[in-house]
């Protein structure tokens, strides 16, 4: 059963979207959640047009930087003509800002009952990073390590792991910087969060979304985030092999074992704070702390 203030965040964040909606002009029925993780996604049935709002990300994130992002790269590939879901055409996309929450529109695309096959993941993955390269937004180089080094000051500050914990934390984020510092590989606009839950299974194709941690580096750290959680839980190893083969280029296996290390690093500061409001996030950080305790035992 959801809890009263889960109700009042869901409420609160439907309500946004829905006013900023009317302003706009929209007609529509009734909104239907249709994700609650980082973001509230939701449609605004019967029209054909989705809001993400900013929930968990945006007790982290501040202003709408990271949103107006996501916007520009969609829109740039859409027009590319790459495999993505596209922002709302029907009404402004945004970005939007009502009672301190940020949100956007988008098209709305009907699913397949169907996992997408994993070969055309990664070729419709590779599809987006060619269509990628000549994007000229402005973007940041190697956002993710920045952002986890800030978010585990901060989440350290608040005790949210052990003492032991905090301290192998530390020493791993030293160790990827180091290494990634002394990394020469060409470096382009990137998805930074391509796992497999951005990619939909639609009527119109395979289509990838979630562009919000779009920036510049190497495009291991995107594959990574394909495998990384099959090489931490040890599940659907044959899907991500089948979406490497789809993605057609093989990567050193050294360099893509620190993506992958550094993925994982990622996911563990994220599944705590995805964790307050969805505790069953909790359970997935303890195996990825698990996992960097066994390959960093000895740099702590």
């Amino acid at each position: 059963m959801t809890s009263p203030p889960e109700n009042a965040r869901l409420e609160n964040a439907i309500n946004a979207a829905c006013a900023v909606a009317k302003q706009q002009g929209l007609k529509f029925t009734e909104a239907v959640v249709l994700q609650d993780r980082s973001n509230l996604v939701i449609h605004l049935r019967p029209a054909p047009v989705v809001a993400r709002i900013a929930t968990t990300t945006g007790t982290v994130r501040f202003g709408d930087t990271w949103f107006a992002k996501e916007i520009a790269v969609a829109s740039y590939l859409a027009a590319a003509g790459a495999p993505v879901v596209s922002p709302s055409k029907l009404i402004q996309p945004g970005t939007h800002q009502h009672n301190r929450l940020v949100l956007s529109f988008w098209e709305f695309v009907e699913e397949i009952d169907k996992l997408p096959d994993a070969t055309v993941v990664g070729k419709t993955l590779r599809e987006c990073h060619e269509a990628l390269v000549n994007f000229a937004g402005d973007l940041t180089v190697l956002e993710p390590l920045t952002e986890c080094e800030t978010l585990l000051c901060n989440l350290i500050s608040q005790n949210a792991f052990s003492l032991e914990d905090s301290e192998m934390l530390q020493a791993v984020n030293h160790h990827l910087k180091s290494q990634f510092q002394q990394l020469q590989l060409p470096m382009q606009p990137l998805h930074g969060d391509s796992n497999f839950s951005n990619v939909l299974n639609t009527t119109g194709g395979v289509l990838w979304t979630d562009w919000e941690d779009t920036f510049i580096g190497h495009i291991a750290w995107d594959i990574a985030c394909l495998i990384a959680s099959s090489h931490v839980f040890g599940t659907e190893m044959e899907r991500t092999t089948a979406a490497l083969y789809g993605y057609g280029l093989a990567i050193d296996q050294e360099i893509l074992d620190l993506f992958i290390a550094a993925r994982t690093f990622q996911g563990v500061l994220w599944n705590f704070i995805i964790g307050q409001q969805h505790p069953e996030s909790l359970q997935r950080l303890e195996v990825r702390l698990r996992w960097l305790r066994d390959r960093f035992s000895t740099i702590a």
